[in-house]
């Protein structure tokens, strides 16, 4: 399991909160199997919006990557919308480059093109669209 954890300051909020983001180890889904063999999936974690979204892969390292990445694009996404990130022991801000709209529609349209199955594909839209 990654913890990824940092102070977040919203734009309207003078408060500083703690959050983290939780990516847990990718395990193969057997609630599926394809004529190919099972795919893995890894849940994120994000403790602000206390919600967890599945992220799937061919291999634990694809899996694993494609979660980190959309850790990635939310903490981005926050940048966007005016949000502080920064460390939580010495409150240094992170440095990200805030997230393009060109960059999150590219991503979306690799999901779209892929050769996995349209059932995952859509889970992992679906959790996309919750998390920007």
């Amino acid at each position: 399991m990654i913890k990824i954890q940092f102070l977040l300051k919203k734009p309207n909020n003078k408060q500083e909160g703690f959050e983290y983001i939780t990516i847990a180890d990718p395990k193969i889904d057997k609630t599926r199997k394809f004529d190919w063999g099972y795919r893995y999936v890894c849940e994120v974690y994000f403790s602000d919006t206390k919600k967890v979204f599945p992220h799937y892969g061919i291999n634990p390292i694809d899996t694993l990557c494609s979660a980190s990445e959309i850790a990635k694009i939310y903490c981005q996404n926050l940048l966007k919308n005016g949000c502080i990130i920064s460390e939580v022991e010495n409150q240094e801000p992170w440095r990200l480059e805030k997230l393009s709209d060109s960059f999150v529609q590219d991503r979306i349209n690799q999901v779209k093109n892929s050769d996995i199955p349209q059932e995952y594909k859509d889970k992992i839209l679906e959790g996309v669209d919750k998390v920007l």
